[in-house]
């Protein structure tokens, strides 16, 4: 298998539960066998977080990507790595939002 890494728009369904933010940004990090295993692995990880996926930015097989930062580069290289040893999908940091920009 090979590792990807996606990033995901996502609603949140109770937003009560998450300081009223409606929806948010996020990078994954997982193992799958194609991109067809990969969108099922994120809608699986998105909605067992009580969360529904909005969009689908890109989900592309991680390779040695060049970060133009130190700090960014090692975050994301450990992300991959923890993926590459786990079954389960690995999330970055969650970036939310409280509206929604008409």
């Amino acid at each position: 298998m090979t590792v990807y890494w996606a990033n995901v728009e996502f609603d949140i369904v109770n937003p009560a539960a998450y300081d009223n933010c409606v929806g948010g940004f996020v990078y994954l990090f997982f193992r799958a066998r194609d991109v067809e295993d990969a969108i099922l692995k994120i809608k699986e990880a998105i909605e067992e977080e009580g969360l529904g996926v909005n969009s689908i930015e890109f989900i592309s097989p991680y390779e040695e990507i060049p970060w133009v930062h130190e700090e960014d580069q090692a975050l994301y290289d450990g992300l991959a790595e923890e993926a590459e040893t786990s079954s389960q999908v690995v999330w970055d940091e969650i970036s939310a939002y409280e509206s929604r920009e008409e």
